[in-house]
């Protein structure tokens, strides 16, 4: 939320208790609250361009959310206020080792691949580290796949077809 610098600085801890205090009234649990202080506003907000943000991190019954939406909506010291939802977001999956660094940490002994299974690559990764220096590599049902590509052919105004009989020179 942010609080009008009218309050000033001995007033926003004020508003800010006064906002938690809604919360817990209509049995919320306040898990953070982070003050930042007096900020510039991106805008000008009722004349002012300056304001004091607070974020607070709560829990409370989604039907309770509207009645502290309305609160902050009538309370003349908070300027804006923006309530979202924040979901616990599973844990990332694990990343895969790049193949540099796999070889690094099995050369110093730190780490060993027990299977090919546990191996970082992916099977097309796995048939081009196999080929080595080959010119091309190609899995079932693919193309092969040239090590260097072709050079373009240069294109120059002599080979360009004349526009105006159609025909080339």
């Amino acid at each position: 939320m942010v609080v009008s610098p009218d309050v000033g600085d001995e007033g926003f801890p004020g508003t800010v208790e006064r906002v938690s205090k809604f919360i817990q009234d209509r049995g919320g649990a306040i898990k953070n609250v982070d003050q930042w202080g007096r900020r510039r506003l991106a805008y000008q907000i009722r004349r002012f361009t300056e304001g004091f943000y607070a974020v607070t991190h709560f829990s409370l019954e989604p039907n309770e959310v509207r009645s502290l939406e309305g609160n902050l909506d009538l309370a003349e010291d908070v300027l804006r206020h923006l309530v979202v939802r924040h979901e616990e977001a599973p844990p990332p999956p694990p990343r895969r080792a790049s193949r540099i660094g796999q070889d690094a940490l099995v050369a110093a002994g730190q780490e060993s691949l027990a299977s090919p299974e546990d191996s970082p690559l992916t099977p097309r990764e796995e048939a081009v580290v196999a080929a080595g220096e080959e010119e091309s590599v190609s899995l079932e049902g693919e193309a092969p796949v040239a090590a260097e590509a072709a050079p373009e052919p240069e294109w120059s105004p002599a080979s360009k077809p004349d526009a105006s009989s159609g025909k080339e020179e």
